[in-house]
């Protein structure tokens, strides 16, 4: 789902969405507003999101986990050391 943190001084814990998100029939889980079970519109991009709503959705979670798995793709190191110079 499209969201990014929010990196302002007050930090107030908000999360900023950056796609259409929809609620299905029940309203219990959040779709892209393209998923055939979109019913009621959630917010649009660049819409706050708040924290408790994030989690309730399992919205953060998903950023989270996101950002962790960017920092864990570090890029191997293919350098070669030096040789003996004989």
């Amino acid at each position: 789902m499209g969201l990014q943190f929010v990196t302002e001084p007050d930090q107030s814990g908000h999360v900023i969405a950056t796609a259409r998100l929809c609620l299905t029939e029940d309203r219990s889980r959040l779709v892209p507003d393209t998923d055939p079970d979109a019913r009621w519109l959630f917010c649009t991009p660049g819409a706050p999101i708040s924290r408790a709503n994030a989690e309730r959705y399992g919205l953060l979670a998903e950023a989270e986990s996101e950002a962790e798995a960017k920092q864990a793709q570090q890029p191997a190191n293919k350098a070669r050391g030096r040789t003996a110079n004989k």
